[in-house]
């Protein structure tokens, strides 16, 4: 953040420039709040997970050939 300057000696694109940047930083604060909240519920919030294994054997086989 620019040195803090009285609203009346900024344009008016600096002072929507500082209410970016406030509001942008209190979106991040929540997003955080809310990541960790939900890992302290249930642990890893991650979607990683491993595929389920072929229905048609476990052999890898050409392709265009059938069972």
């Amino acid at each position: 953040m620019a040195l803090a300057l009285h609203p009346d000696h900024m344009t008016a694109a600096e002072r929507l420039d500082e209410v970016a940047e406030i509001l942008a930083a209190g979106v991040q604060r929540l997003v955080a709040r809310k990541s960790t909240r939900l890992s302290a519920e249930r642990g890893d919030s991650s979607v990683d997970f491993t595929a389920n294994r072929s229905v048609y054997g476990g052999e890898n086989k050409p392709r265009g050939t059938r069972p």
